[in-house]
């Protein structure tokens, strides 16, 4: 048992694997309580669920009690992406002095091919021609085997120092693979782990709207509306095919993504990521030239004439 004065353990510890996020009856009782508690009080109305999807940027949080478990998620993948930094802080570090080694190593080898290219050159007539003071009284057939063996010479330790290169490029190369491997590896840990903090958030958020719905008075318009109060997964945690840098943790001060530009659509950009659990979420407001389209009144099946009944006592 670890004391309050004891070291803490160091970030790069292997972790234990994480036992399932237990969803007690405790917890379950006290997400259906809360949402049929919201659900007599009409909380929320389905006036102010039509305005948060009307509205421009990512969906708020409707109720309280929504915006407690969101902030308790986000928490617990925020310390995930934390360990991750710590835990890679290292090996990082290790990464980047590799690279600064590879891109130096490679410079080099541009040099060592041109020598390489020069010593293969062609023995010339003038070769030939200069003597020193020790070859006067040699004959050319003498002259000419020695430039042979020396050009020989020259072709061997051109093509030693090239191999030499090659090969501290190739070591170097092979260490930032296994150096990167490991990177990914904890950041494929530290990602199943907040997808898994997402399936319990799911079941969570299930649970209260199950109990908010039964007891709202205009539950069965709010219903199909819910998905669509679902806000999307941190990049880091389920980053796009074409992964940028901006979607590792390492970049992401904060967890969560940020707001869409303004003026862009939502055919444009990738559909949002709902947690694990839920159905996927379809996009609720496109853009055109005359500005942001809500849902449409005149769509068939469309809750905003909902939103006068929600209005009427």
């Amino acid at each position: 048992m670890n004391r309050r004065n004891d070291p803490p353990e160091p970030a790069e510890a292997d972790r234990e694997p994480a036992p399932p996020i237990e969803y007690g009856r405790w917890a379950r009782w006290a997400d259906r309580r809360h949402g049929m508690r919201d659900g007599r009080n009409r909380i929320p109305s389905l006036a102010e669920v039509l305005e948060i999807l009307e509205a421009p940027g990512p969906a708020k949080m409707p109720t309280p009690y929504l915006e407690m478990l969101f902030s308790r998620a986000r928490d617990m993948m925020e310390h995930e992406r934390l360990w991750y930094i710590a835990s890679t802080a290292t090996v990082r570090s290790q990464l980047a002095q590799l690279e600064s080694q590879a891109a130096a190593a490679r410079a080099a080898l541009g040099p060592a091919e041109e020598q390489r290219i020069k010593a293969r050159a062609e023995i010339t007539e003038e070769d030939l021609a200069a003597r020193h003071y020790a070859e006067e009284l040699r004959t050319e057939t003498f002259i000419r085997l020695r430039r042979e063996a020396e050009r020989e010479q020259r072709i061997a330790a051109a093509e030693a120092n090239y191999l030499r290169i090659l090969g501290q490029v190739h070591a170097i190369e092979v260490e930032m693979n296994r150096v990167r491997d490991t990177v990914q590896s904890r950041l494929s840990v530290a990602r199943m782990r907040a997808l898994r903090i997402s399936a319990y958030l799911a079941a969570r958020t299930a649970t209260y709207w199950e109990g908010l719905v039964h007891s709202h008075r205009d539950g069965r318009h709010l219903a199909p509306l819910l998905p669509h109060l679902i806000p999307r997964l941190p990049l880091w945690v389920v980053p796009e095919e074409n992964e940028s840098q901006e979607a590792s943790p390492e970049r992401q001060p904060l967890t969560g993504s940020p707001p869409p530009r303004s003026g862009s659509s939502t055919q444009d950009s990738p559909a949002p990521v709902p947690p694990i659990g839920y159905p996927p979420i379809l996009p609720h407001q496109t853009t055109v030239a005359a500005g942001p389209v809500g849902l449409s009144a005149a769509q068939p099946g469309s809750a905003a004439p909902l939103a006068s009944q929600a209005s009427r006592p």
